[in-house]
């Protein structure tokens, strides 16, 4: 007889809501039943509860963990401040799995210890990054094929709006380190970061508490660079002034450059046939890969959704599950040491350009490296 798992969902409607529709992740699925929502705001609460069919609604989310006997558990809100209690309260709860919005945590002692609870419970964990959607796992399966010959740089962009710089980088350009890790298939060695607001060097006097709950940061510019283990090399940009006016595509992308080819992800798929783009070369041009919107999941037929966000959560969801019944690592989408290592990849960033030198990784310092700053004072190291 075929498991049903009894679902829940966190959200905190004025604050964060309900992240990139983490709520419906299990819409459809015959094997779910959203039972219950905790959400502090009565209008919030109704909502979700229209939208995914849960009868049981809480206020506190603690009240819901305590009365319901849940199996999964989708912690919502966008802004990251309530992460770490949630997924830690939920682990402790009895859960078999949670799904968890970015970004992840605002700090690496955060991020350490929401893993450290899941896998001491036995949870499985998964966070919402889009290496999920269907463009990016089939970008990965070409790199693997050599579609491009061997992997050598990849380059990212964040989406450089009223965001530029640090904020950008934690808010959305998680993402993009997250398509690192996945499509180089390595980890991180080591990291190097400049951080500037104006155009002048960061100081102590630009920290500031950032936008969204997401903790200390500082710049309106930063540019990042990655020294994977295998011998790839990644960059990350998010300068003020870029975001497209209507008259052309968004930067939020990545590009892939190997060898043989290149391939650029973002608004749409495409490919290069070789490995350095020449305007002028008249034996090669841009090949945009069109793939289906839906997909079937599954075992029962079911597909998941043509709204993009929720079939990327729906698609989370299916391997959580799928982890959860072969007692397996989250492997096909982002992970808690996913989600974790994207995080460490944004606090390098900081931690470089206060240090003024290269941060090797696993890094030492797993505070906020601006509350490190200003407990120490003083100005940017020299290289």
């Amino acid at each position: 007889m075929a498991t049903t798992y009894r679902a829940a969902v966190i959200g905190r409607t004025g604050r964060g809501n309900y992240g990139h529709k983490i709520h419906r992740a299990y819409e459809g699925m015959s094997n779910v039943q959203v039972v219950a929502i905790a959400d502090p705001d009565p209008d919030g609460r109704q909502q979700a509860a229209k939208e995914t069919g849960a009868e049981h609604l809480y206020a506190d989310y603690r009240e819901m963990l305590e009365a319901e006997h849940l199996d999964l558990v989708n912690v919502c809100p966008r802004q990251p401040d309530c992460h770490e209690e949630m997924v830690v309260a939920a682990a402790e709860s009895g859960v078999k799995g949670i799904i968890c919005e970015k970004p992840f945590a605002r700090t690496l002692e955060e991020a350490d210890r929401m893993i450290e609870a899941c896998e001491r419970n036995g949870v499985k964990l998964a966070v919402s990054h889009s290496r999920a959607r269907p463009d990016e796992r089939h970008t990965k399966s070409l790199v693997e094929q050599g579609a491009i010959g061997q992997l050598q740089v990849m380059r990212g962009y964040g989406t450089q709006d009223h965001r530029s710089g640090a904020q950008d980088l934690i808010v959305l350009g998680t993402h993009c380190l997250d398509e690192f890790l996945y499509f180089a298939g390595a980890d991180v060695a080591w990291a190097q970061g400049h951080v500037t607001q104006d155009g002048r060097e960061v100081g102590l006097e630009d920290v500031r508490e950032g936008d969204e709950e997401v903790g200390l940061l500082a710049g309106n510019r930063v540019s990042a660079y990655y020294a994977f283990k295998n011998g790839v090399a990644a960059h990350f940009e998010s300068l003020p002034g870029r975001k497209s006016r209507g008259d052309g595509p968004a930067p939020f992308r990545v590009e892939l450059f190997g060898t043989e080819g290149i391939i650029v992800v973002g608004e749409s798929l495409s490919r290069y046939p070789h490995g350095l783009w020449t305007p002028w070369r008249t034996d090669g041009q841009w090949e945009q890969i069109i793939l289906e919107k839906a997909e079937k999941g599954p075992d029962d037929g079911f597909k998941l959704s043509a709204d993009g966000g929720v079939a990327l959560v729906q698609t989370i969801a299916i391997e959580l599950i799928a982890a959860i019944e072969e007692d397996r690592e989250v492997v096909n989408v982002s992970s808690g040491r996913d989600g974790r290592a994207a995080l460490e990849m944004i606090m390098a960033v900081h931690e470089s350009h206060r240090q003024g030198r290269r941060v090797p990784f696993p890094m030492e310092n797993r505070e906020n490296p601006y509350e490190t700053w200003r407990r120490e004072g003083g100005v940017p190291s020299s290289p």
